[in-house]
């Protein structure tokens, strides 16, 4: 009975609480260089207009960060997002998809395995001034990632900003 109660009283709410404390807080920063990707410097109206859009979007974040990778042979994404506490970050992947949808004219997102414990992803393809995307969110107790690709399938989209999470936020280590 002693260890039921244990369990109990300190498993679960370790079990259910373990992903926030692993999540939060975090960093974020870009890096110049992601896989074939580089970081664009000619972006700056429109890196501070989607940084005003993702303020805008989750006013309690702690910080928020967004840039314009490209390669030498066209392929573009634009990267965006924020860290600070998030208590419920499956609705609120849910909710980021539904504020784009009318940007990018997304179809129906699907959820995407991050094979992290209480990360939330989803992709859906759209289209961008003629331009067909595959935009992919990430979004976890400690930050959100979301990611408009360019040239890439749906499956490579979510691996990619899964790369690029990867480098741009990291948990602090407390």
């Amino acid at each position: 009975m002693l260890l039921l109660s244990l369990a109990c009283c300190c498993g679960c709410p370790a079990w259910f609480g373990k992903p926030a404390w692993q999540q939060y807080p975090a960093d974020a920063a870009l890096p110049v260089q992601v896989a074939d990707l580089t970081l664009r410097s000619d972006s700056g109206s429109e890196v501070d207009k989607l940084k005003t859009e993702v303020r805008k979007a989750n006013l309690l974040a702690e910080d928020v960060y967004a840039g314009v990778y490209s390669t030498s042979d066209g392929k573009r994404v634009i990267v965006f997002g924020d860290t600070g506490f998030r208590l419920r970050p499956e609705s609120d992947a849910d909710d980021a998809m539904v504020r784009l949808t009318d940007t990018f004219k997304l179809g129906t997102p699907q959820p995407v395995d991050s094979g992290v414990r209480g990360r939330y992803e989803r992709c859906a393809t759209g289209s961008s001034d003629g331009t067909d995307v595959v935009v992919c969110t990430s979004v976890d107790h400690g930050s959100s990632a979301t990611g408009v690709f360019t040239r890439l399938s749906v499956d490579d989209s979510a691996r990619l900003l899964a790369t690029m999470r990867a480098q741009i936020v990291t948990p602090k280590q407390g």
